[in-house]
């Protein structure tokens, strides 16, 4: 399934992380990396050939390798379109390209990933083409609305690793 390997290195994943970071600041959030590593696709089922490309690509994600209390990142090859999250995890496919719009930047798999962890905090797409949460393009910023939303989630996120950690000593 070369469709769904990637041929990023953790150097690029981490150098995503980065600027992911970057566009996050403007929330006051910070996403920390916890593991990098390989994921071998699942054999997909016969009854899920006829399925949406999406259920498709979420249904060859092993479970066993997603996190519970986590915001899951799998990059793949190649998806239409340049990323999803209907529910974990966040996929992003590593040849993610965008429109240019005045402000943004050329940083199309930070932007992508920065934009498909909006949704996993419970952001919904924006009509101005300047904000991260609009489809397809490279703008990066938030509403105050947008922010208070995706820090309010994102500390309830925080607060569930917190539990997990105390659970797990």
């Amino acid at each position: 399934m070369p469709d769904m390997h990637t041929t990023l290195v953790e150097a690029d994943i981490r150098c995503i992380f980065a600027g992911i970071n970057e566009v996050w600041e403007q929330a006051a959030i910070q996403f920390e990396i916890e593991s990098v590593g390989p994921t071998i696709a699942v054999e997909l089922d016969a009854d899920m050939r006829l399925k949406s490309e999406i259920e498709r690509v979420k249904s060859m994600i092993p479970k066993r390798r997603l996190s519970p209390e986590t915001i899951d990142i799998c990059f793949v090859k190649e998806v239409t379109p340049n990323g999803f999250y209907y529910g974990d995890p966040v996929v992003v496919k590593d040849t993610a390209k965008l429109k240019k719009v005045p402000g943004g930047r050329d940083e199309q798999l930070r932007r992508v990933t920065s934009h498909e962890i909006g949704h996993a905090l419970g952001l919904q797409h924006q009509e101005d083409s300047s904000r991260l949460m609009h489809v397809g393009v490279r703008g990066l910023s938030l509403s105050q609305a947008e922010i208070a939303a995706a820090r309010a989630k994102a500390l309830d996120l925080l607060a569930k690793i917190k539990a997990a950690d105390g659970k797990n000593p």
